[in-house]
């Protein structure tokens, strides 16, 4: 979207530059320079959007990563006070626990899908993927409330 705009805003001030009469004249030698420093700058301008995309989407997909190594060590955790509980509580828990790995997984596959996007398609996969693991904090929150 953004480098759209980017390339919108370039592509009319290279026709603006193309059609006035002060900056091209007939013959001018100065057109071709201008039209092709526009050019450079758009592409320079786009590939610099793209970098700082893909940065982006990198730094993101290690946050989220970190995230779930830390959510896989708390249901671990949780694992190992489930089998010291009752075993009225400990069903219930298993069946919570149960449901956080199916919530962990889903995240993990939508992580895996942000790293296979591309850089324009990652930003809706962002959104996405921000409120997997909110409900897997959410769920983890609950089941930790739960204990006996």
């Amino acid at each position: 979207m953004i480098v759209g705009k980017i390339l919108l805003f370039l592509c009319l001030t290279s026709a603006l530059l193309a059609s006035n009469p002060w900056t091209v004249a007939a013959g001018d030698q100065s057109q071709p320079s201008t039209t092709e420093k526009v050019i450079r700058d758009t592409k320079e301008a786009v590939e610099s959007t793209k970098q700082y995309t893909l940065q982006q989407k990198d730094t993101f997909q290690k946050t989220i990563q970190a995230e779930l190594a830390e959510m896989q060590v708390k249901i671990t955790e949780l694992q190992k006070k489930t089998s010291a509980a009752s075993v009225e509580a400990r069903t219930e828990m298993q069946k919570a626990l149960q449901d956080l790995e199916r919530k962990k997984e889903e995240a993990r596959k939508q992580l895996d899908e942000v790293s296979h996007s591309t850089s324009s398609a990652w930003s809706k996969l962002k959104d996405n993927m921000n409120a997997a693991v909110e409900d897997l904090k959410k769920s983890y929150k609950e089941t930790v409330s739960k204990l006996p």
